[in-house]
């Protein structure tokens, strides 16, 4: 009724259906540049949008049976997604998720939870080799867009990423590191980054000084008993520790991990979550009915569309709590 059928004998058949995708297919570049041109619109009425990014990626299952020899989709690939903790100490390994499809990857602005860019790969592919993809096709680099933080989870977690967010779109990294044993640097810094003292206390963060983190004592900003008996200064402020931001932008990001900053930007990581579900539970991605890798990219670009689509709607008639809503 929404498209102007009135009787059922007027929709068209799955073949209709049919060659109507293979010429959106044709024409996929097209349609990805509909997606772009709402995108930017978006940039033009939301204050903010696209400051605050996150990057994640979900599973898409394919239309077919990945046990079989032949199979029907020949572009799908088996995924797994879990994190292996403990194995050598405790001989434990956590549960993994298994599907046969792809993996759709996505840049989510943080604040308006919607799609700014994506990427469509089989489901055997990295998830950390997409991050350059999607900066990229997110157009980042250019004067009237500035992304203040990129937020990502462990699995995002390398040093080509953190020097590509920092250095070429000059944005801060929100990653987690990957806590692995003997990644520690003895007297240096703990395993997070955060740097220690020679007693083994972790020094107190005290802001940033352009291109440096700076940090104190911690005995005299009153976060521990230094357990030395000879100071390590002896100024009454207290030994004092410049790290360059450059020299290891994954151990030392500009916004440190222990601060509270962090902590609150990594809160964003949940609403790429929920792009996800909506994608998936109301717009059709949890259960495709078509194959290859040309139909399932046309197919999610086509719900991305109905989600920018609808945000921009509302958008234009200041209808901002219902953004996110896909009913007039």
């Amino acid at each position: 009724m929404i498209c102007g059928f009135i009787g059922k004998d007027e929709v068209p058949g799955e073949d209709a259906l049919g060659r109507f995708l293979a010429k959106l297919i044709a024409h996929e570049d097209l349609v990805e540049a509909c997606f772009e041109s709402m995108v930017e619109k978006l940039r033009h009425l939301l204050p903010g949008f696209g400051q605050k990014l996150v990057v994640d990626s979900t599973d898409i299952k394919a239309f077919s049976n990945g046990h079989r020899r032949r199979k029907s989709d020949p572009d799908a690939r088996w995924g797994a997604k879990g994190i292996t903790e403990g194995k050598q100490e405790q001989g434990k390994k956590r549960d993994l998720y298994y599907w046969f499809g792809y993996k759709l990857h996505l840049l989510v602005d943080g604040i308006y939870e919607l799609p700014v860019s994506f990427s469509l790969t089989p489901a055997n592919e990295s998830d950390t080799q997409q991050m350059p993809v999607l900066l990229e096709k997110a157009k980042l680099k250019r004067p009237e867009v500035k992304a203040d933080a990129i937020i990502a989870d462990k699995g995002y977690d390398s040093q080509k990423n953190y020097q590509l967010i920092y250095e070429e779109y000059s944005a801060s990294p929100i990653i987690p590191i990957k806590e692995r044993a003997g990644m520690q640097l003895p007297d240096i810094c703990n395993a997070r980054g955060t740097p220690t003292c020679s007693c083994g206390l972790e020094m107190a963060f005290w802001g940033r000084d352009g291109n440096y983190l700076k940090y104190r004592c911690p005995q005299v900003v009153g976060k521990g008993v230094c357990s030395d008996l000879s100071p390590c200064t002896h100024s009454t402020y207290g030994y004092v520790l410049k790290l360059p931001i450059k020299d290891d932008v994954r151990r030392h990001p500009p916004i440190p991990r222990e601060t509270k900053k962090w902590g609150r930007l990594y809160s964003l990581r949940t609403s790429v979550e929920r792009v996800n579900s909506r994608l998936k539970e109301l717009l059709g991605l949890r259960k495709l009915t078509v194959r290859g890798m040309m139909k399932v990219l046309t197919r999610s670009l086509l719900s991305m569309l109905v989600m920018v689509a609808a945000a921009l709607g509302m958008a234009q008639r200041h209808r901002f709590r219902d953004m996110r809503s896909l009913v007039s």
